[in-house]
Order: structure tokens, then C-alpha cells, then sequence
């Protein structure tokens, strides 16, 4: 909506050439059902989304809240939207290859809050020169000149700094979350644990 802000800076009120899309109806993909994937999943269902998950480990208490199970494959296939929120692994590394991006219904969109070692820059690349995607991420400080160079060429590609967790109440809520984690730990109890 770059273009609508451009315009209310400019006085232009008006709305005519400008469109969006809401999620409401649309499969809204979720890769990974850990705790961000998880809010995601909450977020876009409230907003009327069909949601469909895959994870790792299939989570059924969520499935009896209206979120559906799918292979990953077809995720990608079928998702309007989809989001990855993976935890950077020896065998999450990539997962999101070219062939992946080649099944990756045109229109969509992807919102990757994960650490982009999950992306294959080339793939990702080859998908963006068709303009029949956008690819949102926001691992911009974890990655080399070259790769953000590359990608900074493609219109639809949205590259955003870290700013998710700048808030006072994040930053709270960090602190809350280590301490707790230490007490855990000492207790023999450990939480939180990334496999």
C-alpha cells in the first residue's frame, strides 16, 4: 500500500487505481506450528482465513480449533498466503527450494519471519523475475550484501529490518521469558527447548 501512502502525503485522497486483497476466504498457509506459527494461525482465522498448517509434529488440539492439516507440498501448492515460521535447522536449511517455488500458485504471497538459511536465494530469485509473487521477510541484518542486493532488485520483494520484537513490551516480555527459562532449567524442568 506504498502507493496509498505516497498519496495521502500528497494530499490525494482519492482511491481509484489502487487495490488490495483481504484474507478472508483464502488459504492462509502456515509452515510450522511452533509459537509464532501458532499466533499467526489464530490472527488469520480471525480474520475469516482458511487455515491450513504444516508442521514438523501434527498439533490436533489446534486442528479441533478449525485448523486444517496438509502436507507441505500442498500447502504450497493451494495457499493464497503463506507464512514460514520454522526454526533454522540441519534439515530446515533450504526446505523452501526452487522446486518449491516453482509450485507456488501465481498471486501468492509469502511472509517469511524465519531466518532466511530456510530460502533458496536462486529459486527465490528465479520465482521473482515472473513478478507473480511477493516474498515478505524481515532476517535483513542476517544476511550477506550480495544476497540482499540481489533480492532489493525485485519490486516484490518486501524486505523489512528486525523491528518485530522493538516494542517495550517485547522487550518486557524477553526478559520475562530467559529468567523463567533459567528457573526452569535449574528445576530440572527445561522449557522452551529447540530441537
Amino acid at each position: 500500500m506504498e502507493e496509498g501512502k505516497v498519496r495521502g502525503r500528497s494530499g490525494n485522497y482519492s482511491e481509484i487505481g489502487i487495490s488490495a486483497n483481504e484474507i478472508k476466504d483464502k488459504i492462509f498457509g502456515v509452515i510450522g506450528l511452533g509459537t509464532i506459527g501458532k499466533r499467526v494461525a489464530k490472527i488469520a482465522l480471525g480474520f475469516g482465513a482458511n487455515v491450513k498448517y504444516w508442521s514438523k509434529n501434527r498439533k490436533r488440539n489446534y486442528e479441533k480449533k478449525g485448523i486444517k492439516y496438509e502436507t507441505l507440498d500442498k500447502l504450497i501448492r493451494e495457499a493464497d498466503y503463506l507464512s514460514i515460521n520454522l526454526a533454522q535447522a540441519k534439515e530446515t536449511e533450504k526446505i523452501f527450494d526452487k522446486n518449491r517455488f516453482k509450485m507456488v500458485k501465481s498471486g501468492a504471497v509469502i511472509i517469511n519471519t524465519a531466518p532466511m538459511e530456510l530460502v533458496d536465494i536462486e529459486g527465490l530469485e528465479r520465482r521473482l523475475k515472473k513478478e507473480d509473487i511477493t516474498f515478505i521477510l524481515d532476517h535483513s541484518d542476517e544476511m550477506s550484501e550480495k544476497d540482499l542486493k540481489t533480492l532489493s532488485k525485485y519490486k516484490k520483494c518486501v524486505i523489512y529490518p528486525p523491528i518485530a520484537y522493538v516494542s517495550k513490551e517485547a522487550a518486557e516480555n524477553r526478559k520475562r521469558i530467559f529468567i523463567e527459562n533459567i528457573d526452569a532449567f535449574l528445576k530440572g524442568k527445561p522449557q522452551n527447548v529447540v530441537n
